[in-house]
């Protein structure tokens, strides 16, 4: 349930942001000022009409995100796939080592099981040995056992080689959140969850967020401290309808968080039901229940 900026999507905008006088350069420095849902049309635009290749795969990827954007596997294939048509421009050789990327994350997410080896085989290559989203992404298939045999030790060191190796706060959050959540206890780590989501706390953009303090509220209940998680998770909750204000989409994930405060209320640490497999976005995702 953790939305966050991808760190692929961050890299490719710093890539090639500061054009904006074209619709990919427009859509491009959107992106590096945080607004996908704004952006994604510029892009779009670039890619069907000026031809542009790098607009494709960055169409592919918001679609990918599930942020601001809920995912949405389809038109993610469809702009890889326009993206595998299109010419290189002068300086897209970069993109040769984004466009697999893109791949294995639709291999990995969509509905067909067949397709999960081939999308691990993708992140386990050499290449991406030091990026932080492949290794996330990798570490979490090895956490539930997604194209790969399920590891939860294989699954931490990657998770740990990710913090390592990401200039950004992403993998920090997406890996406390798992040390909170996970449902196997011994992979549950409550304290060095609770390490992690400071780093996120530091930070100013990321720190007030719902998607921030529903990591901080798990790890609390985690941790046995229900009081704070209570308080922290109706923050959580007041911060979403807030932000829905401007992208209406996150409103799908409200039932969650209030399913989640109902379990500290009762003292009951929230963690993914044993036989889970999270890895649908919002649009895949049914409503949480509380029973």
């Amino acid at each position: 349930m953790v939305i966050k900026r991808i760190g692929i999507v961050c890299v490719l905008a710093l890539l090639v942001s500061g054009c904006a006088i074209t619709q990919s350069g427009k859509g491009f420095d959107l992106v590096d000022d945080n607004k996908y849902a704004e952006a994604l049309p510029f892009l779009e635009a670039a890619a069907k009409q000026e031809g542009s290749k790098s607009a494709a795969v960055m169409a592919s990827f918001l679609y990918l995100s599930d942020y601001q954007i809920p995912r949405d596997i389809a038109k993610a294939q469809e702009y890889y796939e326009l993206s595998q048509s299109l010419d290189y421009a002068r300086w897209d050789q970069y993109l040769d080592y984004f466009m697999p990327l893109a791949k294995a994350r639709i291999l990995i997410y969509d509905e067909d099981h067949g397709n999960d080896v081939e999308g691990t085989n993708i992140l386990r290559g050499e290449r991406y040995s030091e990026y932080s989203p492949a290794l996330s992404l990798l570490a979490k298939s090895y956490a539930f056992g997604k194209g790969v045999g399920k590891n939860t030790k294989i699954a931490k060191l990657l998770f740990e080689r990710a913090v390592d190796h990401d200039r950004y706060v992403y993998s920090a959050h997406y890996y406390a959140w798992m040390l909170a959540v996970h449902p196997d206890q011994e992979f549950r780590d409550g304290v060095r969850a609770l390490t992690l989501i400071q780093e996120v706390l530091d930070d100013d953009e990321e720190a007030d967020k719902a998607t921030t303090l529903d990591t901080l509220a798990a790890i609390h209940a985690e941790n046995g401290n229900f009081e704070l998680a209570v308080q922290t998770q109706k923050k959580a909750i007041e911060n979403l309808i807030n932000e829905s204000k401007e992208y209406p989409q996150f409103l799908v994930w409200e039932s969650w968080l209030q399913c989640r405060l109902k379990s500290y209320e009762q003292k009951v640490p929230y963690h993914y039901a044993s036989d889970a497999m999270p890895f649908k976005g919002a649009t895949g995702s049914e409503p949480c229940v509380w029973e």
